[in-house]
């Protein structure tokens, strides 16, 4: 499947810190993860996690936190938690 070429939205937070500490997680990645979750949750301060699982990275589940927009990313990382969650049927695959 092509990839859209165009860039993502982003925080400063995410252009200043998320990349450097998490250089492995390729924006197609986070595209994906936003186009297609398999799970959603409005967090309290109303930003959004998006959850979805990168078949090129061992099926590992990247969280994508965007700002309440829905579209402006502000994080991204392997959540490890979640993906433990996922083993173990707790959390939609």
């Amino acid at each position: 499947m092509p990839q859209d070429s165009s860039k993502i939205k982003t925080t400063r937070y995410f252009e200043s810190f998320a990349t450097q500490k998490h250089p492995e997680i390729e924006q197609g990645w986070i595209k994906q993860v936003l186009e297609r979750p398999v799970k959603t949750e409005k967090q309290t301060n109303n930003r959004i996690s998006y959850w979805g699982n990168i078949e090129e990275a061992g099926g590992r589940a990247l969280r994508v936190i965007t700002l309440e927009d829905g579209e402006t990313v502000h994080n991204a990382y392997f959540d490890r938690n979640f993906f433990r969650r996922q083993q173990r049927g707790e959390e939609p695959k």
